[in-house]
């Protein structure tokens, strides 16, 4: 799935609560409070919206730029990239990447299923969610 939106904010301000999100869950799951800067390439255990643990990696983090994470669980494995484009100086394009990848056939199959009914949904969501953090700007 793929979506971008533009928002009347500052690209540092969507990075910081995008990132806020991340940190306030590192805390959750392992007791320790992060820096912004020293989460670039962090791992740790924790549990998914389904009651599912699951192993999280940031495997890119550029302040302003890119926040890009990966999700792992015994049956899956879900890459999640934002990238911001800075269009001028209170106005960003922020564009939403996910990919999932299975580790069976039965998983592969009900991705697929669940991705024709639902990408759009998940991408509405989305949109909206970040209209939410524009008003609060």
């Amino acid at each position: 799935m793929k979506t971008s939106i533009k928002l009347n904010v500052s690209a540092q301000y969507i990075f910081e609560r995008l990132v806020d999100s991340r940190i306030y869950d590192i805390f959750e799951a392992t007791g320790r409070f992060m820096a912004a800067d020293e989460l670039a390439g962090f791992a740790y255990s924790s549990v998914n919206d389904e009651g599912e643990s699951c192993q999280i990696q940031i495997t890119k983090l550029i302040s302003a730029v890119s926040y890009h994470f990966q999700v792992e669980t015994k049956d899956e494995i879900v890459s999640k990239a934002y990238d911001l484009k800075k269009m001028a100086a209170d106005q960003v394009e922020v564009s939403y990447t996910q990919k999932v990848k299975a580790k069976n056939l039965l998983v592969a199959l009900k991705n697929k299923t669940n991705s024709i009914l639902f990408d759009w949904l998940l991408a509405n969501n989305f949109k909206k969610i970040l209209k939410q953090l524009e008003i609060g700007y």
